[in-house]
């Protein structure tokens, strides 16, 4: 067994005959940031989440179940034990709590993408084919820190259950974000979660794909 999730990693992107360039690119990162990511025992909550989706092989799972796998360095917070949670369970039902309410269950990941000025703050996944997003442990507004800015409105949706969304607007681009915090969530509770977006916020999106790569 592997002693660490970094050596697992490479494990993995050997077996399945990856070139380290197209892993890099595959994951949004420099050729020989991959390298160091083989000999590190932890790793960005993002970033393993790039990775476990890339390689079809979730991370979280194995790091709940067998925690000597990380041997952390530094001691995790009890917010970056709840995100690793919420990540894993989260690619665990989502697919299928999407298929069975009917919406693609199609996941990709964002980037951010440069402008002439600054970058465009995105999420973290998001569901392209609906244009919903989430953000990893917290509001992509408030991460994004773009709360008091004239470029952006955001509505906020609840439902009587307290479900709640976000809906952010773009003034400049006229484009709609459905934003929802990727938290731990139980299976029934992302389903109630979908089928209150898919019932009562789709029709809000009109979010320009040209923001977002896969």
């Amino acid at each position: 067994m592997e002693k660490t999730i970094g050596n697992r990693i490479e494990s993995e992107v050997r077996k399945q005959e990856w070139s380290i360039t197209e892993f890099a690119d595959a994951i949004y990162c420099k050729r020989n940031n991959v390298y160091d990511i083989f000999k590190r025992n932890n790793l960005d909550i993002q970033l393993l989440a790039r990775i476990s989706k890339v390689l079809k092989h979730n991370y979280f799972k194995d790091l709940a179940e067998e925690p000597e796998l990380a041997e952390l360095t530094v001691e995790e917070s009890e917010k970056d034990k709840m995100n690793r949670k919420a990540v894993s369970q989260f690619f665990d039902v989502m697919p299928q709590v999407l298929t069975r309410i009917g919406m693609s269950n199609r996941i990709t990941f964002s980037k951010h993408i440069d402008t002439q000025d600054n970058a465009i703050p995105t999420p973290d996944v998001m569901l392209p084919d609906d244009l919903v997003c989430f953000t990893i442990g917290e509001r992509w507004i408030d991460k994004a820190k773009m709360s008091n800015s004239q470029l952006f409105s955001v509505k906020t949706m609840k439902s009587e259950d307290g479900i709640s969304v976000d809906i952010i607007e773009n003034k400049i681009y006229n484009s709609v974000m459905i934003d929802i915090v990727l938290d731990y969530k139980s299976e029934q509770l992302w389903e109630k979660t979908m089928c209150f977006v898919k019932d009562n916020c789709l029709h809000f999106a009109k979010l320009s794909r040209r923001f977002f790569y896969e």
